[in-house]
């Protein structure tokens, strides 16, 4: 067999080499050239019913997409009716039964909250004379009746006015207004821990005007500053949060401490970061000024709803936090000088309530804002005699919506939906 020479390649017929770059190098015969040579093969010819069926399954698809519009169309359309519907119903609520809360120093109410606990509705109250009273009705009792004033039992005395109270799990807590403000630890299981008041170990903490507790943190605000206790019943960790302003509100998200200031500002603070400097958001200084916050709710856990003491409710975006205009407003609140004015939202966050200098209790849709939901019939266009400091919404049962407010020493029950007439079938029923 001949050698392989470099630049060279042996011919077989003439038996000699000849160089590579001849033009006379036969071609390679592989094994594909072993066969006569065929015809280039053409695309393969699209069959009638192939093609059939490729239009069939196009129109198929076609029809599911547009099923799937008009189904996505109903079920927006279905949900826009129904809060419609129940923006009516609520509305036009006009059944409310009031009781009072035997207060041991003729005091006003400034504080309430209610929660189910263990088969039961754990009520607590607070007032101007720093009394703490609590309130315990089983589920099977009829909650309106129960709650007048042999039903309420004072606990506790911290000297000065009730400004907050809050519950998380199986705790409630209240704090106190003052130069020496007070934290009541009260246990919604008196069996198995017994009540105790504490203090911030810090002489510059004083004024607590209100209090957010979520999980075991504290969110306390106070005199220029707010106090985050990450552990509210062992106090490991105390965090102040400078302000520059008193704190008016406060909101908490995970890590995320919001804050609303007597300036008009709202903050964010970081608590895992170690500096305690917080971040303006939302800031206008044309309008801000001098316009104190009073207020702040988290929802939909993107958006922010503040209050402001000239009467003004507005919604943020919490992923913009450099936006200066609102995604949505509520109108038609009354308000000029008023730091106290509460609000609250349904456990479904589909309506806003909001008590008014003017002492009346306005609902908004949380979907729609704009003007006030009203109704001729409805409770809610009288005034009440003294100024509302509380307001709390409650699902007592699936679908049943109580909202509690109070006025003077008087607790409000507002059965949501619920009309005299209705009320009064059912009696006869």
């Amino acid at each position: 067999m001949p050698r392989e020479l470099p630049g060279l390649y042996w011919d077989e017929e003439k038996q000699r080499y000849f160089p590579l770059a001849s033009s006379r190098r036969p071609q390679v015969v592989g094994p594909s050239t072993l066969h006569p040579p065929t015809k280039a093969q053409s695309a393969p010819q699209t069959t009638g019913e192939s093609h059939n069926l490729k239009r069939h399954l196009g129109n198929r698809s076609l029809l599911r997409t547009k099923e799937d519009a008009r189904f996505s169309f109903r079920t927006t359309h279905k949900n826009k009716l129904m809060h419609q519907i129940s923006c009516l119903q609520v509305a036009q609520t006009s059944h409310v039964a009031s009781s009072s809360i035997l207060s041991l120093a003729c005091c006003a109410i400034t504080a309430f909250q209610a929660v189910s606990y263990n088969n039961n509705l754990h009520s607590f109250a607070g007032d101007t004379g720093g009394w703490f009273y609590s309130s315990v009705i089983g589920r099977d009792e009829p909650v309106t009746g129960h709650h007048t004033s042999h039903g309420w039992r004072p606990e506790f005395s911290l000297s000065s006015e009730i400004s907050s109270i809050c519950i998380s799990g199986s705790r409630c807590i209240a704090t106190s207004f003052g130069p020496e403000s007070k934290i009541l630890h009260f246990p919604l299981d008196l069996d198995s821990e017994d009540i105790r008041v504490t203090r911030v170990n810090n002489r510059s903490v004083r004024d607590i005007w209100t209090a957010d507790f979520q999980g075991t943190r504290l969110v306390l605000g106070a005199n220029d500053q707010a106090v985050v206790i990450d552990d509210a019943a062992d106090r490991a960790t105390v965090c102040f949060m400078k302000t520059g302003s008193d704190v008016f509100a406060v909101a908490q998200d995970n890590n995320i401490i919001y804050t609303g200031s007597r300036a008009g500002i709202v903050q964010r603070f970081d608590s895992r970061i170690a500096s305690t400097k917080g971040d303006r958001i939302f800031n206008d200084p044309s309008t801000t000024q001098n316009n104190s916050v009073t207020n702040l709710k988290i929802f939909y856990d993107w958006q922010l709803l503040t209050s402001n003491i000239d009467g003004s409710l507005a919604m943020f975006d919490l992923r913009f936090p450099s936006n200066r205009k609102p995604i949505m407003s509520f109108t038609g609140n009354i308000n000029s000088y008023t730091t106290k004015t509460p609000i609250a939202v349904d456990p479904h966050e589909q309506f806003l309530f909001a008590a008014g200098q003017d002492r009346r209790i306005r609902l908004w849709s949380l979907r729609t804002g704009g003007p006030p939901l009203v109704s001729p019939a409805s409770v809610f266009q009288k005034p009440f005699e003294d100024p509302v400091r509380a307001l709390q919404v409650v699902e007592e049962e699936e679908g049943v919506l109580g909202l509690w407010a109070t006025s003077g020493a008087a607790l409000y029950k507002y059965n949501l939906g619920q009309r005299m007439e209705e009320e009064s079938e059912a009696m006869q029923c």
